[in-house]
């Protein structure tokens, strides 16, 4: 069958580093890089950008999600990169600027702050990238709370943006030179041993109570539905699992369909129990279900988060971890798959991470 949409999970710690592609006909890939997992990740990404075909390798749009180092610390050597510079259509990322008055449209593209300087802190680093032009330079962010705004690229992908909305991009805006100073200067990580316990029993673990995350900088994570000839993927970055279900509601009522079913979901902050919620998984049944994340410092994917997915997901549905290790593993358990119904991937290389295809549906 052919394939519609690719979307590779590189290994990028506990941090996120994907590369989506839309296959068109006669044409080449329709490319999107979402975030650059923490600063070691970068070599990792280069090489897999180095492989991408001579005759095509531009990237349409680069993505930075929100200002975490476990997603802008390989953006910033890829931005400041002649690839970057030269290849790059369209940088999406939401500023300072832009999360002060996300309406604003800044005097000129080319003469505002670059992504590179805000996230440097090197002012006139890389003057004149392309930035949000898809949004005439404003805010990339939801109309209305619930809400949604789609974007018909030219010759590529329908995408529809589900988060943020706009009361968290003004949260962000308070504490945005603490945020991104934490960011750029992060704590050493602290790995977390990786001696699970048991699982047990998933519907208890699925209902158990959990606190929301409530940090400014995931709340500000820009989280898109990307769908083309009939395939679809849901990336959730770190977005709040709230924000996102109000969103997909709203996107369904407007639809007129009871959810919005997706091929593909990589789950919001790497399988976070605060964010991946029953009711987020209920509002985008997915024939996919995408983690990224190794374990390190948060010990992410949480137990509670997974068996939401597995006991709430349509039949046969497939988890995808991007790295196989104690935590991971325990979820391809004969016992449990049988029971639930489910199955799980793991990387065929380690190096490489996952790779999922999506079907054409249509077109």
């Amino acid at each position: 069958m052919a394939t519609a949409i690719r979307v590779e999970m590189l290994p990028a710690r506990l941090g996120d580093c994907l590369l989506v592609e839309c296959l068109r006909q006669g044409r080449r890939p329709w490319r999107m890089l979402v975030d650059g997992g923490p600063p070691d990740t970068w070599p990792l990404l280069k090489a897999r950008l180095d492989r991408l075909p001579a005759s095509n390798p531009a990237i349409d749009v680069a993505v930075v999600t929100h200002i975490d180092s476990d997603h802008i610390g390989g953006m910033i050597p890829f931005l400041a990169s002649d690839f970057a510079r030269t290849l790059v259509g369209d940088v999406w990322f939401n500023g300072h600027r832009q999360a002060s008055s996300p309406r604003a449209v800044p005097r000129s593209v080319a003469q505002g702050e670059t992504l590179t300087a805000t996230l440097s802190g090197a002012p006139g680093a890389q003057p004149g990238m392309p930035w949000n032009v898809a949004f005439a330079g404003a805010a990339i962010a939801t109309p209305v709370d619930p809400g949604f705004a789609e974007v018909t690229i030219p010759g590529g992908p329908r995408i529809t943006v589900l988060s943020p909305n706009g009361r968290r991009l003004a949260a962000l805006a308070k504490v945005w030179t603490e945020a991104l100073d934490k960011a750029l200067h992060p704590e050493p990580d602290r790995p977390v041993p990786d001696l699970p316990g048991p699982l047990g029993d998933l519907a208890t673990l699925a209902a158990r109570k959990t606190s929301k995350d409530g940090t400014p900088p995931n709340g500000s994570s820009i989280a898109l539905l990307v769908e083309h000839r009939g395939a679809s993927v849901l990336l959730g970055a770190d977005a709040f699992g709230p924000v996102l279900t109000d969103a997909l509601t709203a996107l369904a009522g407007a639809r007129g369909i009871p959810a919005v079913a997706v091929d593909a979901f990589k789950l919001p902050h790497h399988g976070s129990e605060a964010n991946v919620l029953a009711d987020l998984v209920a509002a985008a049944p997915a024939t996919h279900y995408l983690v990224s994340s190794n374990g390190d410092t948060f010990g992410h994917p949480d137990d509670p988060a997974i068996a939401r997915v597995v006991t709430g997901a349509p039949p046969g549905a497939t988890v995808w971890f991007n790295y196989r290790n104690a935590r991971t593993e325990r979820w391809a358990d004969p016992a449990l798959r049988t029971a639930h119904g489910y199955a799980v991937r793991f990387p065929s290389d380690p190096a490489a991470g996952v790779l999922v295809k999506l079907p054409v549906r249509a077109g």
